[in-house]
């Protein structure tokens, strides 16, 4: 079994009354690209401050490389990198240039340190470019290379994305993942777009309204995923009666008015095709169709699906 990285116990943080997190439990491998998905104020950005410091704990704990946080915050802050919001740079100095300066702050003494992390992002080392010169995708790879030039453990990235043309998208998602393939790093990344999580990350946790309620592996996220025949009909009640009483199909549920999902797929569609046809009802759609995150998130939130 992999070493947890983090672990959160009953981690929650309140303002006056308000839950921002609730007895949240997180469960983080080494190793593994964690996403933590939920829609825009539902409380990633505030757990990734509160294991950060950045904001402060109404209750709970957190384990970091498998130690408390709370009194050990000295050995664990240098074995981390982050990006929180937007990444802040002097604008009139060059990306080598304002990494230098983090470099100092940091009291790094790894001379290769800065051009090694511009070489994984890439971006050139000593490069005349001025910061506010620099595209938005070049502004992300920046950050990510200030979070990563002391070589951290952990990496916590709080909507990468964000911003980022579908271009830009993709290639920040290849390089999370080439990143966290060849440096074994551990890496916590929020968004609230379903297809990145879907596509990045070992691990989901699904966060709605400060609760987390569900953390599943993405390779368990699939077998939940059901396979089903899809059905567009006249009248999905008519046509639930005929699937049962000639065809003897049970395993199914009636989505509205015009929609069944048949999820025993053994049934060929043909046959379900013209039972119903011969029946007087209508066939719009048929066809075999897998349920996605969207889906997935939508039944456990209650219905609600994400922007």
């Amino acid at each position: 079994m992999n070493k947890l990285v983090i672990e959160t116990m009953n981690l929650t943080k309140k303002y006056n009354e308000q839950f921002a997190v609730n007895d949240v439990n997180l469960h983080i491998k080494k190793g593994d690209i964690y996403g933590l998905l939920g829609r825009n104020g539902a409380g990633k950005t505030t757990i990734m401050k509160m294991i950060l410091g950045l904001t402060s704990i109404t209750s709970g704990e957190i384990k970091v490389f498998e130690k408390a946080l709370k009194g050990n915050e000295k050995n664990i802050y240098p074995r981390i990198g982050a990006i929180i919001e937007t990444p802040g740079f002097y604008p009139n100095l060059t990306g080598t240039e304002n990494l230098k300066i983090f470099a100092k702050l940091r009291g790094m003494s790894k001379k290769d340190g800065i051009k090694h992390a511009l070489d994984i992002v890439g971006l050139p080392y000593n490069d005349k470019k001025l910061f506010s010169k620099y595209s938005l995708g070049m502004k992300q790879r920046l950050g990510i290379a200030n979070a990563i030039m002391h070589e951290p453990e952990l990496l916590i990235l709080d909507e990468p994305t964000n911003g980022l043309d579908p271009i830009g998208i993709t290639e920040m998602r290849k390089f999370i993942k080439s990143l966290s393939k060849e440096t074994g790093i551990t890496i916590l990344i929020s968004s609230h777009i379903l297809t990145e999580i879907e596509q990045l990350a070992d691990t989901i946790g699904i966060i709605h309204e400060g609760v987390l309620l569900q953390e599943i592996s993405y390779k368990d996220l699939q077998k939940k995923n059901r396979k089903y025949i899809l059905l567009k009909v006249s009248s999905s009640s008519r046509a639930s009666r005929v699937l049962e009483q000639k065809l003897k199909i049970y395993d199914y549920t009636v989505e509205d008015n015009i929609t069944i999902r048949i999820y025993d797929t053994d049934f060929n569609t043909a046959e379900i095709n013209r039972v119903l046809i011969l029946d007087g009802i209508d066939v719009a759609i048929s066809q075999i169709c897998n349920d996605t995150l969207e889906d997935y998130f939508k039944k456990i939130t209650g219905g609600e699906g994400i922007a």
